[in-house]
This record gives structure tokens, sequence and C-alpha cells, in this order.
């Protein structure tokens, strides 16, 4: 059952994120490439666009109480429909299982539930923090708040990067961002469009402030969105949350993302957009790559196994504990394995390289036979550093 909720809502969960985020991006492109109209008062600027074999126009203008269109079109359950089918997915994949698929044993003696509590209440208390953050006098100091919510991100990310393993460290960080997102919308961005719009309903004016308001929480939304992609999608990267220096890795590709998206909003203004685009890329890709490959305290092998069991996607499944998908392989030599087919056997260095080469031979009761064999794929040399890797890992 579980299973089939992950399909259904991952499913769900990823069409709307792309439609919010392409909205986001659209309408933010509508913004900087408006065209001012002179001898249009209440224009705020318009423009022609080409697509389908035809021309559309789009104007912006100040909406007059005496004529509000009829049909007004408002985007906001992308939002909604992206963060509760991403919290449903947090709910079924990890707070049901007590948040053992959140906590890292080796990291902390903790019990399990309390990954799930640190983890509901810190989506919690990060939007309440990020909100009177910006209810205070620092929302008219932009550069000031977002440093200060840059640094208590990272602050917190290494945090709990003492308690919760690499890959959930992540997940929650992007959890704790798509929530302030999908917040603003609901608490701020349509808020004031409503009251806007039932003061325009009374005849009275525009009320710029709230228009104000919403769009710095729009805005914000906006370079927050490619930092809660790759945070969203970094399962698919064990070797950045994988990494000794993970936290560091993930603010060098916030810095990076948010750099570039700015610079892809000033192409209009900044001469030289894409060579500050390709430093930034160029910068951080360097940046990640000697955070990735620092040395660390682990014999050569072990050092060398670690990469290759990064590097072959193996962290992505075998975390410190045991997951949905496949058994924790901290501390498996000497302990004892149970089977599927009800046979049981010690691990050791034997077993690791049968269950590399022939992973269907032996499958660990619990567990779907799911893992390809990599008796054809990894050279000898890459299996004894695996082996020496997998031994490395304890308690």
């Amino acid at each position: 059952m579980i299973e089939l909720l992950n399909i259904v809502f991952r499913m769900i969960h990823v069409v709307a994120a792309i439609m919010w985020i392409g909205n986001s991006l659209l309408f933010t492109w509508f913004e900087i490439n408006l065209l001012k109209e002179d001898d249009e008062e209440d224009s705020l600027g318009a423009m022609n666009m080409l697509h389908g074999g035809g021309t559309f126009f789009l104007q912006k203008r100040i909406i007059n109480p005496e004529e509000i269109p009829q049909r007004l079109h408002i985007f906001k359950w992308q939002s909604y429909t992206t963060w509760i089918s991403g919290f449903i997915l947090l709910i079924s994949l990890f707070y049901t299982r007590g948040g053992t698929l959140l906590l890292d044993p080796s990291k902390s003696d903790l019990p399990a539930y309390m990954g799930a509590v640190i983890s509901l209440g810190s989506i919690i208390g990060g939007w309440l923090f990020y909100d009177l953050l910006w209810r205070s006098p620092l929302k008219n100091h932009g550069i000031i708040g977002l440093l200060i919510c840059f640094a208590t991100l990272i602050g917190y990310g290494a945090w709990l990067d003492t308690l919760f393993n690499g890959r959930a460290v992540y997940l929650q960080m992007g959890a704790m961002l798509g929530t302030m997102m999908s917040a603003n919308v609901l608490f701020h961005i349509m808020t004031n469009q409503a009251k806007m719009m039932a003061a325009l309903l009374e005849g009275k004016p525009h009320d710029l402030n709230l228009g104000k308001q919403a769009k710095i929480r729009s805005n914000h939304n906006h370079y927050i969105t490619f930092p809660v992609i790759f945070l969203m999608l970094s399962a698919h990267f064990p070797s950045t949350y994988g990494s000794a220096h993970n936290i560091a890795i993930a603010a060098v590709v916030i810095v990076a993302l948010v750099i570039i998206k700015h610079m892809m909003n000033c192409y209009h203004t900044v001469r030289r957009w894409k060579e500050f685009i390709a430093l930034a890329f160029l910068a951080a890709t360097a940046a990640i790559s000697f955070l990735i490959n620092s040395a660390d305290d682990s014999s050569p092998a072990a050092s060398a196994g670690r990469e290759v069991f990064t590097t072959m996607g193996c962290s992505a499944c075998h975390l410190p504990q045991p997951g949905t998908i496949a058994p924790s392989l901290h501390g498996l030599i000497g302990k004892e394995r149970e089977f599927a087919d009800g046979t049981n056997l010690i691990a050791d260095v034997s077993y690791i390289r049968e269950s590399i080469q022939n992973s269907t031979a032996k499958v660990v009761k619990g567990y779907a036979p799911a893992m390809p064999p990599y008796a054809n794929v990894l050279t000898d040399e890459q299996l004894d550093l695996l082996v020496a890797y997998i031994q490395s890992l304890t308690r």
C-alpha cells in the first residue's frame, strides 16, 4: 500500500511542481520583458508573443474598480497540490516508519520517532521564523534579510547533519524551503490578492502596499525555485549528500543557482550576463569537485571504495540504517543475515563479494530482489575497493 501511495503521489507531486515552477518562471519573464506604453495611462507594460501560428497580446494594467474583468485567472492550485502531495509522501515514506529512514544511528542514539518529530517541528518552525523575519523591519532591508535566511538555513543543515543521514538532510532542507514557498502563496500572495479584489469590488482604489508585499514573497519563491529543485532531486546525487562536506556542497549549490537565476533575470541590464552564468557554473563545479574529493581519515582502499560506492549509486539505496529498498551495510561483517528462502549465515567477505556480483543469489528477508548484478559491471579492482569500504563501515 505504501509503495502504491509512493507511485501515485510522487507522480502528482512532480507534475504539479513542474506546473508551479513553470508559472513562476514565466510570470517573472513577463515582468522583465514588458514594454512601457506611454499612450495607456493604466498600463504597466505590454508585449506581443508568437506561438502556435498566432500572436498573443499581453498587457499588465491597474484594475479599474468600474471595469473589473468578468473572468480572472488565478494560479494557486499548482502550489497547493505540490505541497500536499509532497507532505503525503513525507508521511507515507518517512513518518509512518517512525523516523527510521531519517535518523542516522551512527551519529545519534535518539529514538527513531524523534526523526519525525524533528522533521515536522522544523518545517513548522522554519516557516514561522522566516515569516516573522519578513514581517519585521528587515523586510525593508532585503539583502540583510536574505543573508540571515541563508546563514540560518546552512546552520540548521549543519546541526541536522549531526542527527540525520545525508539524504534525509537534503530532503528536509528542500521540504522546509518548499513549505515556505507554498505558505507564501497561501498566506501572502493569495490573501493579498483577495484583499485587493475585495476593495476593488467596493469601489476603492488599488492598495499598492498589498501588491508590494505579495511581490516580495513572489520574488523569494522565484529565487528559491532552483535550489529546491536540486534538493528535492538530490536522492539521485549520492556523491553530494553522501560527502563528508555535504552541507558545504549544499551552500555552494544554493549560492550558484541563485546567482545564475539572477543573471537570467538581468539579461537586459547586465551586458555580460552569459559570462557571469558560465563563471558561476564553473566556480561551483570546481568547488563541489574539490569538496567531494577531499581526503578523509579512512584507509586508501576504503576511501577509494567509498568513491566507487557513491559513483555506482550504491548509497542511493544502502543507507546507514535499514531502508525500504535495501538493508544497511553498516556493521555488516560478523552479523547474521536471514534470507527470503529461510536460510541464514554470518556475513563475511565472501558473502559481500557474492552479493555484489550476484545480488539475487541471497536476497535478505523483507526486501525485493531489486539490485542488479554487478559481475560484468565492476572490475576486480573496483570490487576489492568496494569490499574494503563495506568492511570499514561500523556503527
